[in-house]
C-alpha cells in the first residue's frame, strides 16, 4: 500500500543553503503578504500570470524548490479549483454576454446546463487562478523558514509571544502527526489489519480509519502535555514580552534590496489598479476579441 503524504519525505521546510532561505523572514513574510494584495486588487487573469512569473517562479527557483516540494498540495488545490471554476460559471449573470458553448451539453436526460461565455471564462479564471498564486507563496515562505525564524520574525514584528509561539508550534507539527499516523497505521497492518486504498465509498473510509483515529490522538494529547511541561519548566510563562534572544535577528543588505524590489511591485500594483488597468474588462476582454474577430 502507497502512504502517499505519509511517506519519510514528507517535509514542511527544506533545509538547503539558497538566498531565498538566508533572507530575514519578515521580508519573506512581507513578500506573501505583498503578493496576496497584488492577487486581490488584479482581475484579470493575464495581468496575474505576468505578475507572478517574477514574483513566484523566479522565486521559487532560487529557493531551489522542486517539483516534489509542490505536490502535497497539488490534489486539493486541484480539486478547490474546479468547485470554484463551477461554481463561478454557474452563478455569473449572462446577460448581454458572449456565448460560447455549454459546460453541460444537451444528453436528452439532462442539459445543455451552465452556459459558458467569454465573460464568465475571464472571470472564473481570474478567480480561481488566485488559489495557486496564493498557496505557491505560502509554500515557498514555510518551506525556506525555519520554525525558530519564524517565530522570533514575529516576535519583532510585535506579534504577542504566545500567538508567535502557537504558530510556530502548528506549524512545526504537521510532519511529526504524520509521522505518528504512518507509524501507527504500520503498527495496525503489523496486526493484521488492513486497508483499502482508492475507496470509494466515504462511510466505509471513515469507517477502516477510525482504529487510527484513537491511538493518534491519544499519542497527540500526550505529546502536547509533554510540551507544555518542558515550556513551563522552561520559564516561558515569565514576563514574555521582555524576554531576550540568544539569535537577534536585523535586516541585512540583501534583506533591504528584496525589501525594496516587494515595495516597488507593490507601488506598482497600486497604481495600475487606481488607473483601472488590471482588469479583464479592460485588457483580457478587448484582447481576446481583437485577435479572433468577435464583435
Amino acid at each position: 500500500m502507497s502512504f502517499g503524504l505519509l511517506s519519510e519525505d514528507f517535509k514542511i521546510y527544506k533545509n538547503v543553503d539558497s538566498p531565498i532561505h538566508r533572507l530575514d523572514s519578515r521580508v519573506k513574510f512581507f513578500w506573501v503578504l505583498v503578493v496576496g494584495i497584488v492577487m486581490i486588487l488584479f482581475k484579470d487573469p493575464i495581468w496575474m500570470l505576468a505578475f507572478s512569473i517574477p514574483a513566484f517562479f523566479l522565486v521559487s527557483r532560487m529557493a531551489k524548490m522542486t517539483w516534489n516540494d509542490y505536490k502535497p498540495i497539488l490534489i486539493p488545490i486541484v480539486m478547490i479549483c474546479t468547485l470554484a471554476f463551477l461554481i463561478n460559471q454557474w452563478l455569473y449573470p449572462y446577460e448581454h454576454t458572449t456565448f460560447l458553448f455549454y459546460l453541460i451539453p444537451d444528453l436528452g436526460v439532462i442539459g445543455p446546463a451552465i452556459p459558458v461565455s467569454l465573460e464568465s471564462l475571464l472571470h472564473s479564471s481570474a478567480i480561481v487562478l488566485r488559489i495557486p498564486l496564493l498557496m505557491g507563496p505560502v509554500r515557498v515562505f514555510i518551506g525556506t523558514t525555519p520554525m525558530k525564524d519564524l517565530a522570533s520574525g514575529f516576535t519583532k514584528m510585535k506579534f504577542p509571544p504566545e500567538v508567535t509561539m502557537s504558530i510556530s508550534i502548528a506549524m512545526g507539527y504537521l510532519p511529526v502527526l504524520l509521522a505518528q499516523l504512518r507509524s501507527v497505521m504500520e503498527s495496525q497492518m503489523a496486526r493484521g489489519y488492513t486497508f483499502e486504498s482508492g475507496t470509494k465509498n466515504p462511510v466505509k473510509a471513515l469507517t477502516q480509519f477510525t482504529p487510527l483515529m484513537v491511538p493518534l490522538v491519544m499519542r497527540s494529547i500526550i505529546r502536547a502535555e509533554f510540551l507544555a511541561s518542558a515550556m513551563v519548566c522552561r520559564g516561558f510563562e515569565y514576563d514574555p514580552q521582555h524576554r531576550t534572544y540568544l539569535k537577534e535577528i536585523k535586516l541585512r543588505r540583501n534583506d533591504k534590496i528584496a525589501l525594496i524590489l516587494c515595495f516597488s511591485g507593490l507601488g506598482f500594483a497600486i497604481y495600475a489598479t487606481i488607473m483601472g488597468w488590471p482588469r479583464w474588462e479592460v485588457f483580457s476582454l478587448p484582447l481576446i476579441k481583437s485577435l479572433f474577430g468577435i464583435a
